[in-house]
Protein backbone atom coordinates (compact mmCIF):
# COMPACT_ATOMS: atom_id res chain seq x y z
CA UNK A 1 0.00 0.00 0.00
CA UNK A 2 1.60 3.44 -1.06
CA UNK A 3 1.47 6.49 1.42
CA UNK A 4 -1.21 8.08 -0.21
CA UNK A 5 -3.63 4.99 0.42
CA UNK A 6 -2.13 4.98 4.13
CA UNK A 7 -3.25 8.18 4.88
CA UNK A 8 -7.19 7.23 2.67
CA UNK A 9 -6.88 4.44 5.26
CA UNK A 10 -6.67 6.76 8.12
CA UNK A 11 -9.26 9.28 7.11
CA UNK A 12 -11.88 6.50 7.11
CA UNK A 13 -11.01 4.97 10.06
CA UNK A 14 -10.93 8.39 11.87
CA UNK A 15 -13.83 9.43 9.50
CA UNK A 16 -11.93 12.43 8.70
CA UNK A 17 -12.75 14.39 5.37
CA UNK A 18 -9.31 15.60 4.39
CA UNK A 19 -5.54 15.66 6.00
CA UNK A 20 -3.53 18.87 5.77
CA UNK A 21 -0.10 18.78 6.12
CA UNK A 22 2.55 20.78 5.93
CA UNK A 23 6.57 20.67 4.40
CA UNK A 24 7.34 22.21 8.10
CA UNK A 25 7.89 20.24 11.29
CA UNK A 26 7.07 21.10 14.50
CA UNK A 27 9.69 23.20 15.43
CA UNK A 28 8.58 25.20 12.34
CA UNK A 29 11.65 24.59 10.75
CA UNK A 30 12.75 25.28 6.93
CA UNK A 31 15.26 22.83 6.72
CA UNK A 32 13.44 19.65 7.77
CA UNK A 33 15.74 16.55 9.41
CA UNK A 34 14.64 13.64 7.37
CA UNK A 35 12.84 12.07 10.12
CA UNK A 36 10.54 14.85 9.95
CA UNK A 37 10.66 15.16 6.72
CA UNK A 38 6.41 13.56 6.62
CA UNK A 39 5.72 15.59 3.36
CA UNK A 40 8.66 14.01 1.36
CA UNK A 41 7.59 11.05 2.45
CA UNK A 42 4.16 11.50 2.04
CA UNK A 43 4.30 13.18 -1.31
CA UNK A 44 7.77 13.01 -2.54
CA UNK A 45 8.24 16.73 -2.53
CA UNK A 46 11.28 17.76 -1.38
CA UNK A 47 11.50 21.34 -1.39
CA UNK A 48 10.98 23.47 1.41
CA UNK A 49 7.41 25.06 1.33
CA UNK A 50 4.21 23.33 0.72
CA UNK A 51 0.89 22.54 1.78
CA UNK A 52 -0.80 19.63 0.90
CA UNK A 53 -4.59 18.71 1.50
CA UNK A 54 -5.71 15.10 0.74
CA UNK A 55 -9.15 14.05 1.00
CA UNK A 56 -10.59 10.65 -1.08
CA UNK A 57 -11.22 12.84 -4.35
CA UNK A 58 -9.24 15.94 -3.65
CA UNK A 59 -5.69 15.77 -3.63
CA UNK A 60 -4.07 19.46 -4.02
CA UNK A 61 -0.69 21.06 -2.84
CA UNK A 62 0.01 24.69 -2.87
CA UNK A 63 3.55 26.11 -3.37
CA UNK A 64 5.19 29.40 -4.42
CA UNK A 65 7.08 29.79 -7.16
CA UNK A 66 10.31 29.01 -6.52
CA UNK A 67 8.95 24.85 -6.28
CA UNK A 68 6.12 25.10 -9.16
CA UNK A 69 8.43 23.14 -11.69
CA UNK A 70 9.78 21.33 -8.98
CA UNK A 71 6.32 19.96 -7.38
CA UNK A 72 5.18 19.16 -11.04
CA UNK A 73 8.35 16.89 -11.50
CA UNK A 74 8.39 15.20 -7.89
CA UNK A 75 4.48 15.04 -6.94
CA UNK A 76 2.11 12.23 -7.84
CA UNK A 77 -0.02 12.99 -11.04
CA UNK A 78 -3.31 12.79 -8.87
CA UNK A 79 -1.96 16.14 -7.26
CA UNK A 80 -3.18 19.37 -8.36
CA UNK A 81 -0.75 22.18 -7.95
CA UNK A 82 -1.72 25.88 -6.93
CA UNK A 83 0.86 28.76 -6.60
CA UNK A 84 0.40 30.00 -3.11
CA UNK A 85 0.30 33.66 -4.46
CA UNK A 86 -2.26 33.48 -6.53
CA UNK A 87 -4.77 31.75 -4.45
CA UNK A 88 -6.11 32.02 -0.54
CA UNK A 89 -6.19 28.64 1.19
CA UNK A 90 -9.07 29.37 3.62
CA UNK A 91 -10.80 30.13 0.45
CA UNK A 92 -10.03 27.83 -1.82
CA UNK A 93 -11.35 25.17 1.44
CA UNK A 94 -14.26 26.60 2.00
CA UNK A 95 -15.03 26.62 -1.72
CA UNK A 96 -14.13 22.95 -1.75
CA UNK A 97 -15.63 21.64 1.25
CA UNK A 98 -18.95 21.41 2.77
CA UNK A 99 -20.69 21.80 5.92
CA UNK A 100 -20.03 19.25 8.53
CA UNK A 101 -16.45 18.34 6.99
CA UNK A 102 -13.50 17.57 9.32
CA UNK A 103 -10.14 18.45 8.00
CA UNK A 104 -7.60 16.84 10.32
CA UNK A 105 -4.20 18.71 11.10
CA UNK A 106 -1.15 19.15 13.47
CA UNK A 107 -1.53 21.72 15.49
CA UNK A 108 2.54 21.54 16.10
CA UNK A 109 3.38 22.13 12.14
CA UNK A 110 1.35 25.06 11.34
CA UNK A 111 1.33 28.82 12.66
CA UNK A 112 -0.95 30.37 14.89
CA UNK A 113 -1.28 32.58 12.42
CA UNK A 114 -2.03 30.22 9.29
CA UNK A 115 -4.65 28.31 11.76
CA UNK A 116 -6.29 31.47 12.65
CA UNK A 117 -7.15 32.86 8.94
CA UNK A 118 -8.50 29.26 7.76
CA UNK A 119 -10.65 29.45 10.94
CA UNK A 120 -11.79 32.82 10.19
CA UNK A 121 -12.91 31.74 6.68
CA UNK A 122 -14.32 28.83 6.90
CA UNK A 123 -16.20 29.42 10.61
CA UNK A 124 -19.81 30.35 8.51
CA UNK A 125 -19.25 27.64 6.56
CA UNK A 126 -19.58 25.25 9.51
CA UNK A 127 -16.21 23.30 8.21
CA UNK A 128 -14.48 21.80 11.14
CA UNK A 129 -10.19 21.68 11.60
CA UNK A 130 -9.97 19.05 13.68
CA UNK A 131 -6.54 19.55 15.85
CA UNK A 132 -4.80 15.85 15.77
CA UNK A 133 -3.14 14.87 19.40
CA UNK A 134 -0.18 12.99 16.90
CA UNK A 135 0.86 13.46 13.68
CA UNK A 136 -1.07 11.24 11.69
CA UNK A 137 1.56 10.19 8.97
CA UNK A 138 3.94 9.20 12.26
CA UNK A 139 1.41 6.43 13.23
CA UNK A 140 1.91 4.83 9.29
CA UNK A 141 5.75 5.39 9.21
CA UNK A 142 8.87 4.18 10.04
CA UNK A 143 11.34 6.07 10.89
CA UNK A 144 15.02 6.21 12.00
CA UNK A 145 15.63 8.95 14.39
CA UNK A 146 19.01 10.43 14.72
CA UNK A 147 21.64 9.77 18.29
CA UNK A 148 21.50 13.03 20.11
CA UNK A 149 23.71 15.73 19.71
CA UNK A 150 24.92 18.00 22.42
CA UNK A 151 23.95 21.71 23.03
CA UNK A 152 27.78 24.03 22.37
CA UNK A 153 27.58 27.15 24.44
CA UNK A 154 29.12 30.07 23.20
CA UNK A 155 31.39 32.40 24.85
CA UNK A 156 30.59 36.05 25.13
CA UNK A 157 33.22 36.59 23.10
CA UNK A 158 31.85 34.12 20.35
CA UNK A 159 28.46 35.51 20.53
CA UNK A 160 29.61 39.41 20.99
CA UNK A 161 27.12 39.87 23.83
CA UNK A 162 26.00 37.55 26.94
CA UNK A 163 22.30 36.38 27.09
CA UNK A 164 21.93 38.37 30.11
CA UNK A 165 23.04 41.95 28.27
CA UNK A 166 21.01 40.86 25.15
CA UNK A 167 17.56 40.67 27.85
CA UNK A 168 19.08 44.10 29.57
CA UNK A 169 19.43 46.19 25.87
CA UNK A 170 15.97 44.52 24.20
CA UNK A 171 13.65 46.90 26.38
CA UNK A 172 10.73 43.91 25.88
CA UNK A 173 12.16 41.78 28.21
CA UNK A 174 13.07 45.04 30.54
CA UNK A 175 9.45 46.24 30.90
CA UNK A 176 7.98 42.57 31.78
CA UNK A 177 6.80 41.50 35.28
CA UNK A 178 7.11 38.29 37.02
CA UNK A 179 3.38 37.27 35.95
CA UNK A 180 3.90 37.59 32.09
CA UNK A 181 5.93 35.60 29.62
CA UNK A 182 7.50 35.65 26.34
CA UNK A 183 6.93 32.31 24.22
CA UNK A 184 8.90 31.10 21.03
CA UNK A 185 8.75 28.40 18.54
CA UNK A 186 11.46 30.14 16.61
CA UNK A 187 14.55 27.70 16.90
CA UNK A 188 16.96 30.48 15.34
CA UNK A 189 15.79 32.98 18.03
CA UNK A 190 15.97 30.81 20.53
CA UNK A 191 19.85 29.80 19.84
CA UNK A 192 20.64 33.36 19.31
CA UNK A 193 19.02 34.28 22.95
CA UNK A 194 20.84 31.95 24.85
CA UNK A 195 24.03 31.92 22.68
CA UNK A 196 23.67 28.59 21.74
CA UNK A 197 23.65 26.19 19.23
CA UNK A 198 23.14 22.54 18.24
CA UNK A 199 23.01 20.11 15.00
CA UNK A 200 19.37 19.15 15.09
CA UNK A 201 19.22 20.09 11.56
CA UNK A 202 21.51 18.92 8.35
CA UNK A 203 22.37 22.10 7.24
CA UNK A 204 21.25 24.32 10.56
CA UNK A 205 22.79 24.72 13.93
CA UNK A 206 19.53 24.60 15.78
CA UNK A 207 18.29 22.83 18.66
CA UNK A 208 15.07 21.38 18.49
CA UNK A 209 13.07 23.51 21.34
CA UNK A 210 10.83 26.01 22.63
CA UNK A 211 11.46 28.39 25.39
CA UNK A 212 8.77 30.30 27.56
CA UNK A 213 10.74 33.32 29.13
CA UNK A 214 9.73 34.54 32.46
CA UNK A 215 11.78 37.37 34.99
CA UNK A 216 11.32 34.43 37.78
CA UNK A 217 12.00 31.50 35.79
CA UNK A 218 11.98 30.34 32.18
CA UNK A 219 11.41 27.03 30.60
CA UNK A 220 13.38 25.62 27.85
CA UNK A 221 12.03 22.71 26.19
CA UNK A 222 14.16 20.25 24.38
CA UNK A 223 15.29 16.66 24.16
CA UNK A 224 17.36 16.27 28.18
CA UNK A 225 19.79 14.12 26.91
CA UNK A 226 21.27 17.16 24.65
CA UNK A 227 21.80 19.08 27.38
CA UNK A 228 25.44 18.63 29.14
CA UNK A 229 26.47 19.10 32.63
CA UNK A 230 28.49 22.16 31.48
CA UNK A 231 25.15 23.36 30.02
CA UNK A 232 23.06 22.91 32.77
CA UNK A 233 25.44 24.91 35.02
CA UNK A 234 24.92 27.69 32.47
CA UNK A 235 20.79 27.44 31.68
CA UNK A 236 20.77 27.14 36.15
CA UNK A 237 22.67 30.62 35.64
CA UNK A 238 20.10 32.00 33.55
CA UNK A 239 17.03 30.79 35.67
CA UNK A 240 16.25 28.27 33.08
CA UNK A 241 14.83 25.00 33.60
CA UNK A 242 15.06 22.44 31.19
CA UNK A 243 12.11 20.05 30.35
CA UNK A 244 11.31 16.77 28.07
CA UNK A 245 9.78 18.02 24.90
CA UNK A 246 7.14 15.30 26.49
CA UNK A 247 6.17 17.23 29.08
CA UNK A 248 5.05 19.85 26.33
CA UNK A 249 1.13 18.58 27.31
CA UNK A 250 1.31 20.43 30.83
CA UNK A 251 2.40 23.85 29.34
CA UNK A 252 -0.63 26.05 29.97
CA UNK A 253 -0.76 24.68 33.67
CA UNK A 254 2.78 24.82 33.72
CA UNK A 255 2.02 28.63 33.16
CA UNK A 256 -0.83 28.92 36.10
CA UNK A 257 1.62 27.29 38.56
CA UNK A 258 4.31 29.80 37.91
CA UNK A 259 1.20 32.35 37.91
CA UNK A 260 1.90 33.77 34.22
CA UNK A 261 -1.05 35.50 33.65
CA UNK A 262 0.12 37.24 30.20
CA UNK A 263 1.92 35.56 27.29
CA UNK A 264 3.60 37.49 24.72
CA UNK A 265 3.84 35.85 21.14
CA UNK A 266 4.36 36.55 18.08
CA UNK A 267 1.75 34.40 15.69
CA UNK A 268 4.19 33.96 12.92
CA UNK A 269 6.29 32.23 15.22
CA UNK A 270 4.71 30.45 17.05
CA UNK A 271 2.31 27.16 16.84
CA UNK A 272 -0.80 26.68 16.91
CA UNK A 273 -0.79 24.09 19.33
CA UNK A 274 0.59 26.67 21.73
CA UNK A 275 -1.73 29.23 20.79
CA UNK A 276 -4.91 27.05 21.62
CA UNK A 277 -3.68 25.41 24.81
CA UNK A 278 -3.33 29.16 25.80
CA UNK A 279 -6.59 29.84 25.20
CA UNK A 280 -7.89 26.86 27.03
CA UNK A 281 -6.43 28.11 29.85
CA UNK A 282 -7.88 31.24 29.83
CA UNK A 283 -4.22 33.26 29.70
CA UNK A 284 -3.94 36.19 28.22
CA UNK A 285 -2.01 35.97 24.93
CA UNK A 286 -0.45 39.65 24.00
CA UNK A 287 0.11 39.53 20.19
CA UNK A 288 3.41 41.52 19.29
CA UNK A 289 6.14 41.40 16.57
CA UNK A 290 8.96 39.08 18.20
CA UNK A 291 11.76 41.31 19.20
CA UNK A 292 14.22 39.06 18.91
CA UNK A 293 13.48 38.12 15.22
CA UNK A 294 14.37 42.10 14.96
CA UNK A 295 17.63 42.06 17.61
CA UNK A 296 18.96 39.21 15.62
CA UNK A 297 18.99 40.21 12.13
CA UNK A 298 21.40 43.50 13.23
CA UNK A 299 24.94 42.04 13.61
CA UNK A 300 26.98 43.14 16.54
CA UNK A 301 30.85 43.36 15.56
CA UNK A 302 32.17 39.97 16.22
CA UNK A 303 29.39 38.86 14.18
CA UNK A 304 30.06 40.94 11.43
CA UNK A 305 33.51 40.20 11.55
CA UNK A 306 32.85 36.69 11.69
CA UNK A 307 30.66 36.85 8.65
CA UNK A 308 33.50 38.81 6.54
CA UNK A 309 35.58 35.51 8.11
CA UNK A 310 33.57 33.01 6.90
CA UNK A 311 33.53 34.11 3.39
CA UNK A 312 37.01 34.51 3.02
CA UNK A 313 37.35 30.68 3.94
CA UNK A 314 33.95 30.10 1.79
CA UNK A 315 35.07 32.66 -0.99
CA UNK A 316 38.83 30.66 -1.06
CA UNK A 317 37.47 27.58 -1.52
CA UNK A 318 34.82 28.13 -4.20
CA UNK A 319 37.26 30.38 -5.91
CA UNK A 320 39.60 27.10 -6.00
CA UNK A 321 36.28 25.09 -7.12
CA UNK A 322 35.73 27.46 -10.19
CA UNK A 323 39.17 27.73 -10.83
CA UNK A 324 39.12 23.51 -10.81
CA UNK A 325 36.49 23.30 -12.96
CA UNK A 326 37.76 25.23 -15.78
CA UNK A 327 40.47 23.12 -16.03
CA UNK A 328 37.87 19.73 -15.71
CA UNK A 329 34.54 21.18 -17.43
CA UNK A 330 35.25 19.28 -20.91
CA UNK A 331 35.76 16.19 -19.02
CA UNK A 332 33.14 13.35 -20.11
CA UNK A 333 32.82 11.90 -16.09
CA UNK A 334 31.64 15.11 -14.55
CA UNK A 335 28.10 15.29 -13.40
CA UNK A 336 25.88 17.30 -11.52
CA UNK A 337 26.45 15.06 -8.12
CA UNK A 338 30.41 15.33 -9.07
CA UNK A 339 30.12 18.95 -8.44
CA UNK A 340 28.52 19.15 -5.03
CA UNK A 341 31.21 16.01 -4.26
CA UNK A 342 33.90 18.05 -5.07
CA UNK A 343 32.67 21.76 -3.83
CA UNK A 344 32.09 19.88 -0.78
CA UNK A 345 35.72 18.57 -0.96
CA UNK A 346 37.20 22.25 -1.45
CA UNK A 347 35.39 23.51 1.26
CA UNK A 348 35.84 20.54 4.00
CA UNK A 349 39.70 22.08 3.06
CA UNK A 350 38.96 24.38 6.02
CA UNK A 351 39.50 23.20 9.45
CA UNK A 352 36.75 26.13 10.45
CA UNK A 353 33.83 24.31 8.15
CA UNK A 354 31.40 22.63 9.80
CA UNK A 355 28.70 21.74 7.02
CA UNK A 356 26.84 23.11 4.63
CA UNK A 357 24.46 25.61 5.00
CA UNK A 358 21.70 24.23 2.52
CA UNK A 359 21.51 21.55 0.12
CA UNK A 360 24.05 22.01 -2.66
CA UNK A 361 22.16 23.02 -5.83
CA UNK A 362 24.02 21.81 -8.82
CA UNK A 363 21.75 21.84 -11.69
CA UNK A 364 22.69 21.76 -15.47
CA UNK A 365 21.19 22.63 -18.70
CA UNK A 366 17.18 22.20 -18.27
CA UNK A 367 17.74 21.30 -14.71
CA UNK A 368 18.76 25.17 -13.99
CA UNK A 369 15.18 26.27 -14.28
CA UNK A 370 13.97 24.14 -11.42
CA UNK A 371 14.92 26.90 -9.26
CA UNK A 372 15.42 25.01 -5.92
CA UNK A 373 16.69 22.03 -7.42
CA UNK A 374 18.23 19.13 -6.07
CA UNK A 375 20.64 16.72 -7.56
CA UNK A 376 19.76 12.74 -6.74
CA UNK A 377 20.67 9.69 -8.33
CA UNK A 378 17.89 9.44 -10.72
CA UNK A 379 18.31 13.08 -11.96
CA UNK A 380 21.87 13.21 -12.39
CA UNK A 381 22.14 14.98 -15.08
CA UNK A 382 26.10 14.44 -17.15
CA UNK A 383 27.56 17.80 -18.84
CA UNK A 384 27.14 16.16 -22.44
CA UNK A 385 26.40 19.28 -24.20
CA UNK A 386 27.24 23.07 -24.42
CA UNK A 387 24.71 24.47 -21.66
CA UNK A 388 25.08 26.52 -18.16
CA UNK A 389 25.82 24.68 -15.03
CA UNK A 390 24.23 27.01 -11.89
CA UNK A 391 25.79 26.29 -8.78
CA UNK A 392 24.09 27.65 -5.78
CA UNK A 393 25.74 26.55 -2.19
CA UNK A 394 26.95 27.41 1.25
CA UNK A 395 29.06 26.53 4.52
CA UNK A 396 28.04 26.53 8.28
CA UNK A 397 31.39 28.19 9.34
CA UNK A 398 32.20 28.18 13.50
CA UNK A 399 31.31 31.87 12.95
CA UNK A 400 29.57 32.75 9.65
CA UNK A 401 27.35 31.06 7.52
CA UNK A 402 27.59 31.73 3.88
CA UNK A 403 25.32 31.63 0.52
CA UNK A 404 26.72 32.04 -3.02
CA UNK A 405 25.63 31.09 -6.49
CA UNK A 406 27.78 30.89 -9.87
CA UNK A 407 26.55 29.93 -13.31
CA UNK A 408 29.18 28.51 -15.25
CA UNK A 409 29.35 28.08 -18.92
CA UNK A 410 29.83 24.29 -19.99
CA UNK A 411 31.19 23.88 -23.53
CA UNK A 412 32.98 26.12 -26.17
CA UNK A 413 30.63 29.17 -26.45
CA UNK A 414 27.40 30.41 -24.98
CA UNK A 415 24.22 31.38 -27.42
CA UNK A 416 23.66 34.84 -28.17
CA UNK A 417 19.88 34.35 -25.66
CA UNK A 418 22.42 32.81 -22.96
CA UNK A 419 24.72 35.79 -22.45
CA UNK A 420 22.15 38.19 -22.87
CA UNK A 421 19.61 36.94 -19.94
CA UNK A 422 23.12 36.41 -18.40
CA UNK A 423 24.08 40.04 -18.76
CA UNK A 424 21.27 41.54 -18.08
CA UNK A 425 21.07 39.67 -14.53
CA UNK A 426 24.39 41.20 -13.95
CA UNK A 427 23.56 44.48 -14.70
CA UNK A 428 20.57 44.05 -12.01
CA UNK A 429 23.01 42.53 -9.34
CA UNK A 430 25.46 45.29 -9.88
CA UNK A 431 23.01 47.99 -9.63
CA UNK A 432 21.36 46.53 -6.53
CA UNK A 433 25.33 46.05 -4.74
CA UNK A 434 26.23 49.85 -5.44
CA UNK A 435 22.48 51.37 -4.32
CA UNK A 436 23.12 54.37 -1.89
CA UNK A 437 19.68 54.78 -0.06
CA UNK A 438 18.50 57.25 2.80
CA UNK A 439 17.72 55.75 6.23
CA UNK A 440 14.63 54.00 6.50
CA UNK A 441 14.70 52.49 3.12
CA UNK A 442 12.80 48.63 2.72
CA UNK A 443 13.77 46.03 0.58
CA UNK A 444 11.13 46.02 -1.76
CA UNK A 445 11.70 49.80 -2.46
CA UNK A 446 15.09 48.00 -3.62
CA UNK A 447 14.27 45.34 -5.45
CA UNK A 448 13.63 46.64 -8.41
CA UNK A 449 16.94 47.74 -9.43
CA UNK A 450 18.02 44.36 -9.16
CA UNK A 451 14.80 43.02 -11.73
CA UNK A 452 14.66 46.49 -14.06
CA UNK A 453 17.47 45.70 -16.80
CA UNK A 454 15.09 42.05 -17.11
CA UNK A 455 11.63 43.90 -17.23
CA UNK A 456 12.94 46.01 -19.99
CA UNK A 457 13.55 42.90 -21.59
CA UNK A 458 9.96 41.69 -20.66
CA UNK A 459 11.50 39.08 -18.34
CA UNK A 460 11.61 38.17 -14.19
CA UNK A 461 11.55 35.51 -12.02
CA UNK A 462 9.58 33.92 -9.41
CA UNK A 463 11.50 34.51 -6.06
CA UNK A 464 12.62 37.25 -4.21
CA UNK A 465 15.92 39.05 -4.65
CA UNK A 466 17.79 39.27 -1.10
CA UNK A 467 16.89 37.53 2.26
CA UNK A 468 18.38 38.04 5.11
CA UNK A 469 21.63 35.93 6.16
CA UNK A 470 22.22 34.45 10.01
CA UNK A 471 25.98 34.51 11.93
CA UNK A 472 26.37 30.46 12.33
CA UNK A 473 22.59 30.08 12.00
CA UNK A 474 20.26 29.85 9.64
CA UNK A 475 21.21 30.76 5.97
CA UNK A 476 17.42 32.22 5.07
CA UNK A 477 16.70 34.95 8.08
CA UNK A 478 14.04 37.61 8.58
CA UNK A 479 12.70 40.25 8.62
CA UNK A 480 14.36 42.08 6.50
CA UNK A 481 14.48 41.12 2.79
CA UNK A 482 14.70 41.92 -0.63
CA UNK A 483 11.51 41.29 -2.93
CA UNK A 484 8.56 42.71 -4.75
CA UNK A 485 5.97 41.36 -1.66
CA UNK A 486 5.90 45.05 0.65
CA UNK A 487 7.54 44.34 3.99
CA UNK A 488 7.50 47.04 6.18
CA UNK A 489 11.34 46.59 7.62
CA UNK A 490 13.82 49.18 7.45
CA UNK A 491 17.66 47.82 6.25
CA UNK A 492 19.39 49.09 8.98
CA UNK A 493 23.67 49.05 9.34
CA UNK A 494 25.03 45.79 10.08
CA UNK A 495 21.70 43.49 8.17
CA UNK A 496 23.44 40.87 6.33
CA UNK A 497 21.09 39.89 3.05
CA UNK A 498 22.11 38.03 -0.03
CA UNK A 499 21.60 39.61 -4.07
CA UNK A 500 20.37 37.17 -6.17
CA UNK A 501 18.75 37.92 -9.28
CA UNK A 502 18.02 35.27 -12.03
CA UNK A 503 16.45 34.19 -15.14
CA UNK A 504 15.14 30.60 -15.51
CA UNK A 505 13.81 29.28 -19.30
CA UNK A 506 11.58 26.10 -18.49
CA UNK A 507 13.37 22.84 -20.35
CA UNK A 508 16.70 24.87 -21.09
CA UNK A 509 18.53 26.29 -18.12
CA UNK A 510 18.82 28.73 -15.36
CA UNK A 511 20.66 31.47 -14.39
CA UNK A 512 21.43 32.91 -10.83
CA UNK A 513 24.08 35.39 -9.65
CA UNK A 514 24.13 35.30 -5.94
CA UNK A 515 26.55 37.43 -3.42
CA UNK A 516 25.57 38.52 -0.01
CA UNK A 517 25.59 42.30 1.58
CA UNK A 518 26.29 43.86 4.94
CA UNK A 519 24.51 47.05 5.11
CA UNK A 520 26.87 49.82 6.09
CA UNK A 521 25.98 53.56 6.79
CA UNK A 522 27.61 55.92 3.58
CA UNK A 523 26.34 59.15 5.74
CA UNK A 524 24.36 60.66 8.55
CA UNK A 525 21.69 59.83 6.67
CA UNK A 526 22.64 57.15 3.70
CA UNK A 527 22.97 53.53 3.54
CA UNK A 528 25.25 51.52 1.28
CA UNK A 529 26.05 47.98 0.44
CA UNK A 530 29.39 46.04 1.06
CA UNK A 531 29.67 42.61 -1.14
CA UNK A 532 31.47 40.42 1.33
CA UNK A 533 31.41 37.49 -0.91
CA UNK A 534 34.48 36.77 -2.77
CA UNK A 535 34.41 34.27 -6.12
CA UNK A 536 34.63 34.87 -9.93
CA UNK A 537 32.37 35.69 -12.20
CA UNK A 538 32.11 33.65 -15.54
CA UNK A 539 33.20 36.59 -18.25
CA UNK A 540 32.19 33.85 -21.37
CA UNK A 541 28.80 34.75 -20.26
CA UNK A 542 29.19 38.75 -20.37
CA UNK A 543 27.99 40.62 -23.39
CA UNK A 544 30.13 43.64 -22.78
CA UNK A 545 28.22 45.34 -25.73
CA UNK A 546 25.44 45.74 -22.68
CA UNK A 547 27.31 47.11 -20.27
CA UNK A 548 28.00 50.75 -18.81
CA UNK A 549 31.63 51.16 -18.19
CA UNK A 550 30.67 51.64 -14.75
CA UNK A 551 29.41 48.44 -14.54
CA UNK A 552 32.82 46.88 -16.30
CA UNK A 553 34.77 49.20 -13.66
CA UNK A 554 32.82 47.45 -11.27
CA UNK A 555 33.25 43.59 -12.52
CA UNK A 556 36.98 44.87 -12.78
CA UNK A 557 37.07 45.93 -9.16
CA UNK A 558 35.27 42.99 -7.80
CA UNK A 559 38.04 40.85 -9.01
CA UNK A 560 40.75 42.86 -8.28
CA UNK A 561 39.00 42.70 -4.20
CA UNK A 562 39.71 38.59 -4.88
CA UNK A 563 43.02 39.19 -5.68
CA UNK A 564 43.65 41.29 -2.69
CA UNK A 565 41.92 39.39 0.00
CA UNK A 566 42.10 35.59 -1.04
CA UNK A 567 45.93 35.19 0.10
CA UNK A 568 46.26 31.13 0.16
CA UNK A 569 45.58 30.70 -4.15
CA UNK A 570 47.89 29.14 -5.74
CA UNK A 571 50.13 31.06 -8.24
CA UNK A 572 47.89 29.29 -11.05
CA UNK A 573 44.54 30.25 -9.59
CA UNK A 574 45.73 33.89 -8.97
CA UNK A 575 46.70 33.96 -12.44
CA UNK A 576 43.52 32.88 -13.47
CA UNK A 577 41.31 35.38 -11.58
CA UNK A 578 44.11 38.50 -13.18
CA UNK A 579 43.10 37.69 -16.15
CA UNK A 580 39.44 38.07 -15.92
CA UNK A 581 40.96 41.89 -14.05
CA UNK A 582 42.34 42.56 -17.17
CA UNK A 583 39.73 41.36 -19.04
CA UNK A 584 37.25 44.02 -18.09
Amino acid sequence: MDSISRINALLDKNSFSAFMINTRDEFLDEFVPPHLARMEWLTGFTGSNGIAVISKDIKCFFTDGRYLIQAKKELPDEFTIMDISKISIPKWIAKNFAAGDKIAYDPRCFTANFIRKIKKVIRSFEIKLYRTIENPVDGIWQRDFPAAQPIKLLSDEQAGISTKNKLRELKFFDDMTGKQGYLTCDTASICWLLNIRAHDSEYTPILHSYLLYNKRQSFLYCDPSKVTAEAKEYFASLKVTILDLSELVQFATNCKEHKIKQVFLDTLFVNYFFFSELKNKHIDIIKVADPVIAAKAVKNSVEINGSKHAHLLDGAAKTKFLFWLEQNKANDNLDELAIVEKLHAFRKSHKEFLYPSFNTISAFAENGAVIHYKPTANSNKKFDKNSLLLVDSGGQYADGTTDITRTILIGDQAQPEQKRNFTLVLKGHISLATAIFPKGTTGCQLDILARQFLWQDLKDYEHGTGHGIGCFLNVHEGPQNLSKAAVNVSLQPGMILSNEPGIYIEDKYGIRLENVLLVKEESENFLRFETISLAPIDENLVDFTLLEDKEKAWLRNYHQKILDNLANLSSEERHWVESKVNYY
